[in-house]
């Protein structure tokens, strides 16, 4: 779960440390990785992720549509966790838990 532990760390790190590049490739990891899973919301998380990728591609990044949608994500991500085995849904319920203190 790479994948996992290195987004929870950009966003430990700070998402404004997060450039617009390495954040559209890593959004894009997670609509192709959440593609493919059939546990129910994973298909809202990739409808919201594609929204999240498009405003922050933006010439005009509109900030609070940007919290908005992490923070949704952060819910629906906590959510999703409660559906998964241990350990994988603690370490994704940590996930939804990181999106959601920095949709603050």
């Amino acid at each position: 779960m790479p994948q996992l532990a290195a987004t929870v760390r950009h966003i430990a790190e700070g998402v404004k440390g997060f450039t617009i590049t390495a954040a559209v490739k890593n959004i894009e990891g997670w609509e192709e990785t959440l593609g493919k899973v059939e546990t129910p919301g994973a298909k809202g998380i990739v409808r919201d992720l594609e929204r999240l990728r498009k405003l922050i591609q933006s010439d005009d990044i509109d900030g609070d549509a940007v919290r908005k949608i992490i923070a949704r994500l952060g819910e629906e991500t906590v959510t999703m966790a409660g559906k998964a085995d241990e350990p994988k849904g603690g370490r994704i319920k940590e996930l939804g838990e990181a999106l959601t203190a920095a949709a603050k």
